[in-house]
């Protein structure tokens, strides 16, 4: 009987972890994908804890009295329209004279006073034709011919100007429109653009653009600190007509927020480590827990660091499970990442990193170690612990290194709209088109980081880069580019 009931216990353990596996895939698939807790928000603003006198006068808001605390509240009514647009003034027409005369007095009505609208309009594009003419210079002794060469904006054998490129680049790979979607936009106007020619466009701003990402991936590895993620791809597989296998993008980004792609075939940790060998790279580098990851790039010159986001993540996925106990992690980690908010905000980084944030790691790793010894393995909880204590060197260097940052949440916010676009246009239709993809992709990311208009650098770049000097051709990096046209503006 005791074999029996011993037997038991451990199918009802094992039935108990299958149920909670089956629930984890569960919210994978039907949740939300948002890891902001609606009961710990209260607790994310707060760091130091509050006396319930306190809490309770704060939840009751400010009294009537005191006007200067209050916030203060966004006007009903839509909103005004941006300052910068340029405004077109129309001076709508009088009313008849008839209705011009008071009705009481029969004396003409004079103007009181100018009342004004304004609305938001749109011209829709306009697509023409621009032709170049040069003379041609020939010898009666039927010499080479002489001529000036076509300005550098222009595409010849192609037949478009910079602005039709930049149009499309900027539409497939910051709207993420299909080329498809784009020729049948181009059509409704008059014009014919297959996709098989924008393409080729595409192509040929590849090669363009290639001593700009050469310098731009010199600078980044430059740094000395660098944020490395990978996010896989669809790849249609030659080998396989009508099948798709999975192929990766690397993002890597320097602390001063540029970011390079890379394409690759795998998401294997070699394609990284003979990148930053390959680039002599020395310094930080802060990825998250994959296998292989802590290691890459040249030895004994690379400083790992780890990602708290990603250890928090596994303790979110515990409380959604229904474990109690993980709710204690995130307000911890709550605490952690309100303390980098305030460093950024007001510095000291190196202090309050000390005087706070080191002792609220030590607590978390004191409380996953008793966990580790009860929480059962393959549970979201017993993971969460156990990715906590297996990373614990390389989490706290992220406390104790002032350079440091606390999270790799930067390189993952330049890959999101990647992800989010891949839903568009669902694969990469030839192994080929990978690394123009990244090259591409690596231009148009660092003007949506700066906030530039991706369209209107890239005409710009294309206009000037023929004539441009290697030696300084970093002067058209985004972030130079757009420090200079601040400059000029001034």
């Amino acid at each position: 009987m005791e074999r029996l009931q011993r037997e038991k216990d451990a199918l009802e353990v094992e039935v108990k972890i299958l149920e909670l596996k089956v629930q984890k895939l569960q919210r994978q698939l039907w949740d939300k994908k948002s890891e902001r807790l609606a009961s710990e928000e209260e607790g994310q603003g707060v760091f130091f804890e509050e006396q319930a006198g306190e809490k309770a006068a704060a939840k009751a808001g400010p009294s009537k009295g005191s006007q200067g605390e209050r916030k203060e509240r966004t006007p009903p009514g839509p909103k005004p329209l941006d300052p910068l647009l340029p405004r077109e003034v129309i001076e709508v027409p009088a009313p008849d004279l008839k209705r011009l005369i008071c009705p009481e007095t029969g004396a003409p009505m004079r103007p009181g006073f100018i009342e004004r609208l304004e609305v938001l309009a749109r011209r829709a594009p306009e697509y023409y034709v621009k032709v170049y003419e040069r003379v041609v210079f020939v010898s009666p002794a039927k010499t080479a011919p002489v001529y000036s060469p076509w300005p550098p904006e222009v595409l010849p054998r192609a037949r478009v100007h910079a602005s039709i490129v930049a149009h499309v680049a900027a539409a497939h790979y910051c709207e993420h429109l299909p080329f498809y979607r784009i020729e049948q936009q181009l059509a409704r106007v008059g014009v014919d653009l297959p996709r098989v020619c924008q393409v080729s466009l595409m192509a040929q701003l590849d090669r363009l653009v290639e001593p700009l990402l050469v310098a731009l991936k010199a600078e980044i590895f430059g740094s000395g600190y660098l944020q490395v993620d990978a996010t896989p791809i669809a790849l249609c597989d030659p080998a396989r007509p009508g099948a798709v296998r999975e192929a990766t993008l690397w993002a890597y980004r320097a602390k001063t927020g540029a970011v390079w792609f890379e394409y690759q075939k795998s998401k294997s940790p070699a394609h990284p480590d003979a990148t930053l060998k390959k680039m002599n790279f020395r310094g930080y580098c802060q990825t998250d827990a994959a296998k292989g990851l802590g290691s890459i790039g040249p030895p004994g010159e690379v400083t790992s660091l780890g990602c708290h986001a990603h250890s928090r993540r596994y303790f979110f996925d515990a409380h959604k499970a229904g474990d109690l106990r993980a709710e204690w992690y995130l307000k911890q980690f709550g605490k952690l990442f309100r303390v980098e908010r305030l460093a950024q905000r007001y510095g000291r980084k190196e202090l309050l990193r000390r005087r706070f944030s080191r002792p609220i790691f030590e607590a978390m790793l004191d409380q996953a170690e008793a966990h580790a010894q009860i929480a059962p393995a393959k549970t979201d909880l017993g993971d969460a612990v156990r990715y906590l204590l297996d990373q614990q060197e390389r989490l706290e260097r992220c406390l104790t290194t002032p350079e440091a940052e606390i999270s790799n949440n930067g390189v993952e916010r330049a890959i999101r709209p990647l992800k989010l676009g891949a839903k568009n246009w669902l694969f990469i239709g030839d192994p080929k088109a990978g690394p123009r993809l990244a090259n591409l992709f690596t231009i148009v990311e660092n003007c949506r980081l700066l906030g530039i208009d991706p369209e209107r650098y890239l005409i710009d770049l294309l206009s000037r880069l023929a004539d441009h000097p290697a030696a300084k051709i970093g002067e058209f990096l985004p972030h130079h580019w757009l420090g200079s046209r601040s400059s000029a503006a001034a």
